[in-house]
């Protein structure tokens, strides 16, 4: 059998450039007629030169001609354009197949998941309404129509190829910077695709996605008078194996009319998973989220669920790809502010690029201002005790490589949640797996992507035991276990615990958010992902002392409801929303009450900052700086610098421009003591940075006679992909609370602080 017939003139490269390129916005690898396919690390670039490297070749003549307009050759390092066989593999496969790739037959029959790149970025549209304006968009539909037919070209040309050997299974998923879907191909079609296709950047085996962990049931009931939510409010979407909507505690809960099934040829909604179901669980989570046996009748349900049913009755999710999917579930349930998706494949994320999984989560939440709220995966009681009897024991084997996020739990801008434990348990025969308020056993841990800080927050999500008896087995127990609502249409009673799970840690924190939302309900997504962050705590000794298991286990903490949704006479929370652009900073002053700053008081008192954003974002990058179209950051003056003195400071920083400010003098000066920090070496955690993600929060703790009279913030924009530097969408919140004492702070600080931004 002959290969599939592709372009010759168009051919495989891998280049290596200088690093410090991918941030100047006057380099264009087009301009070589040379089409960036993956970036890489190290300055690895894998690419497709559209014109057999002819005009490379021209540059590197007239580079030693000394030509003009060919210095940018020097920073070519190196350029590999032979023998694909030896080097594309290993960039291109997942580490699976890489493995399994010499062993892979010509008439073996795979099914994959494929990227493939498109590097035309859309231009910002033109603003008619200014002169030229209209002819200026004219010529900018043109061009999008022909990138469009571009686009379309390209997937044709794709499926052409995969028709020579096999077939797509899946529809194809359209990112600004790629496509990807779903195929079944032969051996000998994959290592043709692997090989010679020019603009293929990934390709991963299809993952197992489910939901589940083993249950003991136990079963309760309770007598409650429930009352509907009230007018307005929130609808939180629940994409899981659907829900038991005429269950007696959720019933009046249900968005009755707009439940869907997802799965083909099956249209029922109710949830089929045997032992109590997991929609349902999922769901009464988020209505319940303390459980049911200890509130006080009537109780007024939080918010209204949208039945999204994805998962068939083994709590799997089959033949649907799930970037897909995710993407018509957003377009099909507009009213849907926030999605709970207690749902994760069966391994830790894919590190190289984001998956286009998550990818579509992350577009959706920019462009749709939606808000996903992730679990962060299970780790299976199996797993638990090989970890153990292998010398690996609880929680050291939560740092192994296998243990981290699941996929989609690595997206940058959804809310991830891991698990820790309620309560701790002790008998004759059993003890659990860590105490009160440490790391569930079960829950995966980060960091994420591109050292991103993930899980973002924790909750409670049940506990794991370990036998006495010297075999290590590991199960859950009741005393150890979450009440959750069960489903009944497999018997058994309407309450339990006899499951625990981060797919039980997310909806309680789906609950906190959707809370946020009725106060805020015409405010943006960054600003409820920044007060839940806000309001989060890491647990025990981990606050005041922070390492880098503290961050990879807990991410940011517990939230607690209170700090999260309400201000207190001892501590006081500010916000602000706004959109920056690449090269801009927003500057907020917030001034100390002289009261506050008594010499004579000795206070302990905590200063927390959160800074939240979205961008667009370019599955084919693999760093977050690359991935995002703009990134954003924060600083804070120095201890006694006054905001004018700071505001210069910002603007030689972003622009290089001459300010009358001494920078002499500011290095004197003391800094807040942040614990994370803008770079891994200044702050109390070794090797995390705050600036790696973009829910970026800090805190400092000072005494009170050390507070400065006025405290300022910048928010600046930098440099992406993004050469039009679109404005993108942020919120900010800044805290200040006193530490083991009630001293009433609140007014005064509202009354000095009418809190304003420059630009």
């Amino acid at each position: 059998m002959s290969l599939a017939p592709i372009d010759s003139t168009i051919q495989p490269v891998l280049i290596q450039i200088n690093p410090d390129l991918f941030n100047d916005p006057t380099f264009d690898l087009l301009s070589f007629n040379i089409e960036i396919v993956s970036e890489e690390v190290d300055g690895f670039i894998v690419a497709a030169s559209l014109d057999n490297l002819r005009a490379l070749e021209d540059k590197i003549n007239g580079f030693i001609n000394s030509d003009h307009g060919t210095g940018k050759i020097a920073d070519f390092w190196q350029i590999v354009d032979q023998d694909r066989a030896a080097w594309k593999p290993e960039y291109i496969l997942s580490e699976v197949l890489y493995s399994r790739w010499p062993t892979i037959t010509d008439e073996e029959v795979l099914k994959v998941e494929v990227g493939i790149a498109f590097d035309r970025p859309l231009r910002a549209a033109p603003d008619q309404t200014k002169q030229g304006g209209a002819t200026r968009f004219k010529k900018y539909l043109k061009e999008l129509e022909e990138r469009d037919n571009s686009m379309l070209e390209r997937q044709d040309n794709f499926e052409e190829f995969i028709r020579y050997y096999g077939q797509l299974i899946s529809g194809f998923i359209d990112l600004e910077d790629s496509f990807s879907c779903e195929v079944e191909i032969t051996g000998k079609g994959l290592k043709d695709l692997v090989e010679n296709y020019q603009f293929v950047f990934e390709i991963n085996e299809l993952e197992e996605i489910d939901a589940s962990l083993e249950a003991d049931t136990a079963y309760t009931d309770k007598i409650l008078e429930i009352l509907e939510p009230e007018e307005g409010s929130p609808i939180v979407g629940v994409i899981d194996s659907g829900v038991q909507e005429g269950h007696k505690y959720l019933e009046l809960g249900i968005d009755q009319g707009n439940s869907k099934s997802y799965i083909d040829g099956d249209n029922s909604t109710a949830d089929h998973v045997g032992n109590g179901g997991h929609g349902t669980r999922v769901a009464g989570a988020i209505l319940y989220p303390n459980g049911i046996t200890g509130i006080a009748t009537p109780y007024q349900l939080p918010a209204y669920i949208r039945n999204l049913r994805v998962l068939n009755p083994e709590c799997k999710l089959n033949k649907k790809y799930p970037a897909r999917l995710m993407l018509q579930i957003v377009e099909e349930n507009s009213e849907c502010r926030i999605f709970n998706l207690s749902i994760n494949s069966t391994v830790k994320y894919r590190s190289k690029h984001m998956s286009s999984w998550a990818a579509v989560i992350d577009n959706s939440m920019h462009s749709e201002n939606v808000l996903f709220v992730l679990s962060a995966g299970n780790i299976g009681p199996a797993t638990i005790r090989n970890h153990t009897q292998d010398g690996k024991p609880y929680p050291e084997y939560l740092n192994d490589n296998q243990s981290k996020i699941a996929n989609p739990g690595q997206s940058v801008f959804a809310i991830t949640v891991g698990s820790i434990n309620h309560t701790a348990f002790d008998d004759e025969n059993w003890v659990s797996i860590g105490g009160e308020n440490e790391v569930s056993a079960f829950s995966r841990s980060g960091l994420g992507i591109w050292d991103t800080i993930k899980p973002d927050v924790v909750t409670y999500g049940g506990g794991m035991v370990f036998s006495k008896n010297g075999t290590y087995l590991v199960k859950e127990k009741e005393e150890t276990s979450l009440e959750l609502v069960r489903s009944t249409l497999s018997g058994g009673g309407a309450i339990a615990k006899d499951q625990v799970g981060t797919s039980f840690a997310a909806p309680r924190v789906s609950y906190i958010l959707a809370q946020l939302s009725k106060l805020y309900p015409d405010e943006s997504c960054n600003l409820l992902r920044a007060l839940l962050v806000q309001g989060a705590r890491l647990p025990n000794g981990h606050f005041r002392n922070p390492v880098k298991e503290s961050i990879q286990y807990y991410g940011y903490g517990l939230p607690s409801i209170e700090r999260v949704i309400s201000n207190t006479e001892s501590r006081v929370t500010f916000y602000n929303t706004g959109e920056v652009r690449a090269d801009e900073a927003h500057v907020y002053l917030l001034q100390i009450p002289d009261a506050l700053r008594d010499p004579a008081d000795d206070y302990d008192i905590l200063i927390e900052i959160t800074l939240a954003f979205t961008a667009k974002v370019r599955r084919t990058r693999q760093r977050l700086k690359s991935y995002l179209s703009t990134w954003l950051d924060w600083e804070t003056s120095k201890l006694g610098e006054s905001y004018s003195d700071f505001s210069q400071y910002i603007l030689k920083e972003l622009n290089g421009e001459a300010t009358d400010y001494n920078s002499e003098e500011r290095k004197r000066l003391d800094s807040l003591h942040w614990t994370i920090n803008s770079r891994s070496d200044r702050g109390d955690i070794d090797g995390v940075r705050r600036t790696n993600s973009t829910l970026q929060k800090d805190w400092a703790f000072l005494k009170s006679y050390d507070l400065p009279k006025e405290l300022s913030l910048a928010i600046r924009g930098h440099k992406g992909w993004d050469k039009d530097k679109k404005s993108i969408p942020y919120a900010v919140t800044v805290s200040i609370e006193v530490l083991g004492a009630n001293v009433p702070i609140y007014e005064s600080l509202r009354i000095e602080n009418e809190i304003e931004a420059e630009v």
